[in-house]
Formats: structure tokens, C-alpha cells, sequence
């Protein structure tokens, strides 16, 4: 069974115990309207936090994602990636924006204008509070101006005998009307403090009870409005789990390796100089020939050394950007980022 906030009276003076109740409940609803507001300044707070955050991150993701021509594409996997988180957290603030909007018109929306309900509820509430109050009070006098008619009757009747039998009469006309209005007044007390007053504070009742189920609801959507959209968020998030593993460091060597290798050939060895062929030796070792230099050409001795600081025939030793190169020298691409056991084996497989 549901407990009333009002109890039967049973007392005298019970109309200042009524008003006295009535002062308590109108601080407790007016204490429970002030409540609900603070919670929705609380939301509102709250969604400008969410729309700030998403303006900001709005702005991160446009000052290191710029627009850029075609040309400028990047190639490397690491800013490919970089890139998709950007584009994944703009998703983000997206959903933060979406947060905020619903915490505005489903939550902070609605708690203002419900305020503003109950506030007019509760002033309506009082007003016929006030107006049940003053009935009363006008019965009261109503009822005390009869009373003291009746007893002046009563003294008029015992100090003119002649006129006893009008007097008496007229006692019992003002008895009878007495009897009648005490009846009345008995009657409208009676509803008043039995159906006028409890059907008001039941109303005040219903009307707190409301506002604290109101409250419970938009606790539940303010939370609401955060899960629905965690799993787009997730989404988001695991799609910058993507973007990381997405970076491949051998593919963007190899596009650096493409990019800036410079299509020369690697120089060769350089072959070994005999300088002792310019000296003719006898029998015993250390003496030198006295042979001209002419006649040593004549029997298929070494001819004269070349210059080293003269260039050589184009057709005998071709000179290379970076030295000599020889027959055997290794025929392919230098790569910046080839070691040179990596050449050495490159020249073998050659």
C-alpha cells in the first residue's frame, strides 16, 4: 500500500499543523527543483567539454593532415599509416561531437523544460493551497459570527418576557440556522482536511516522485549516450591498430633505395703495378741490367711505365667517375643502402 505524506487530524488547531506540513514540503520541492537544475548545468558542462574536445581534435587532425596535390602523395608506409590514424580520429570526434548533441537535446534539453513544469505545477500547487486555506478561515468566522448571534438571542428573550414567544421563535430560527451552518462548517472541514488537503499533497507527492524517476532516466541516457557509441569508437580505434601494423620498414627502404639510387656503376679493383718490371735483373739477384731501354723492347722487355698523372689511351684503359675500371670489373647499379659484403657477393654470383 503507498504511504501518504499526510496524516488524518485529529487535533484542535489542526489547519496550522496542515499549514506548518505544507510550509516543510514546499522547501523539500523546491529543494528537489533546485537539485534537478544544478544536474542539468552539470550536463551542460559536461557536453561542452564533449564539444570543445572534438573541436580541438578536429583542428590536430587538420594541422597535420593539409591538403596536398597528387605529386605530393606519400609513398612511405610509416606516414601511410600516420595518415589513417588521422583519418580514424577525426572519426573520433565525430562520435564525440554525436555524445554532445544527444547529451544536449535528449538530456539537458529535456530536464530544463521538465523544470520549468514542475515549477508551475508547484506554484499552481500553492495557489490552491492558499485558496483551500482561506475557505477555511472564512467558515471560521462564519461559524463564531453565528454563535454570538445565538447567545444575544438568548439574553434578548430573558429581558423581554412580552415579547418571549417572538424571541423564542426567533432563538429557534437562529438555533436551527445554527445548527445548520455548524453542520455545514463541520461538513466542509471535514472535506477539506480529509479530501482538499491530502488530494493537494498527494499531488505534491506524485509531483517530487515524478521529478525523482526523471532524474533516474536521465542518468541512465547521459549514459546511454556515451556506450552507444563506444562501439563505433572501437572501430576507430582498432582501425589505428591497423594503421601501426600496417608499417613495413623493407618497403620503405626499398622505395628510398629506389628514389635516390644514382645508376652508376660500382668502381672495380685496382690491379696490382709491378714497378720492378723497369729493372732487369742478372744471375745473382740485386744487379742491374745495362741494357737500353731500346733493346729491351726489341726482345720483348717491358717498355716504358705511363705517367700516372697523364690520362691513358681511351682504348687501352678506359678511366671511370670513381677510379679505374677494369675487365672484370661488376656490371651492376650502386645502391645507397648496399653494404659492401653485399657488392662483394654481387661481383662472385658476376
Amino acid at each position: 500500500m503507498q504511504q501518504n505524506w499526510i496524516l488524518r487530524p485529529s487535533e484542535v488547531n489542526v489547519r496550522l499543523l496542515v499549514q506548518d506540513q505544507f510550509d516543510s514540503l514546499d522547501k523539500h520541492t523546491q529543494w528537489g527543483i533546485d537539485f534537478l537544475e544544478r544536474y542539468a548545468k552539470f550536463v551542460k558542462e559536461r557536453l561542452e567539454i564533449e564539444q570543445n574536445y572534438a573541436k580541438q581534435l578536429r583542428g590536430l587532425v587538420k594541422k597535420y593532415c593539409p591538403k596536398r596535390s597528387k605529386d605530393e602523395e606519400p609513398r612511405f608506409t610509416s606516414c601511410l599509416s600516420f595518415y589513417s590514424i588521422l583519418n580514424e580520429l577525426n572519426d573520433y570526434a565525430g562520435q564525440r561531437e554525436l555524445v554532445a548533441e544527444e547529451m544536449a537535446h535528449k538530456v539537458y534539453g529535456e530536464l530544463m523544460k521538465y523544470s520549468q513544469d514542475l515549477k508551475a505545477e508547484r506554484k499552481h500547487s500553492k495557489k490552491k493551497f492558499e485558496r483551500e486555506c482561506k475557505e477555511a478561515e472564512k467558515s471560521q468566522i462564519t461559524f463564531e459570527r453565528l454563535d454570538n448571534d445565538i447567545n444575544a438571542t438568548k439574553s434578548d428573550v430573558e429581558r423581554a418576557k412580552n415579547q418571549l414567544y417572538a424571541r423564542t421563535h426567533a432563538a429557534d430560527e437562529s438555533k436551527n440556522e445554527y445548527a445548520s451552518q455548524l453542520q455545514n462548517f463541520n461538513a466542509e472541514q471535514w472535506k477539506h482536511f480529509n479530501n482538499a488537503i491530502p488530494h493537494i499533497f498527494k499531488n505534491v507527492q506524485a509531483m517530487d516522485e515524478r521529478r525523482t524517476v526523471k532524474l533516474g532516466e536521465t542518468y541512465q541516457s547521459f549514459a546511454e549516450a556515451e556506450r552507444r557509441v563506444i562501439p563505433i569508437i572501437s572501430k576507430c580505434l582498432d582501425g589505428m591498430i591497423v594503421a601501426a601494423k600496417a608499417v613495413d620498414e623493407r618497403r620503405d627502404s626499398a622505395i628510398v633505395v629506389e628514389s635516390f639510387k644514382s645508376g652508376f656503376d660500382p668502381p672495380g679493383d685496382y690491379p696490382f703495378e709491378d714497378f720492378s718490371q723497369n729493372l732487369s735483373r742478372t744471375g745473382s739477384d740485386g744487379t742491374i741490367s745495362n741494357t737500353p731501354k731500346g733493346d729491351r723492347e726489341k726482345d720483348g722487355g717491358p717498355g716504358p711505365r705511363s705517367d700516372p698523372k697523364h690520362p691513358m689511351s681511351r682504348t687501352k684503359n678506359k678511366l671511370w667517375l670513381f677510379g679505374k675500371k677494369t675487365k672484370g670489373s661488376v656490371s651492376r647499379r650502386f645502391q645507397p643502402f648496399t653494404t659492401r659484403a653485399e657488392e662483394k657477393e654481387a661481383a662472385a654470383e658476376d
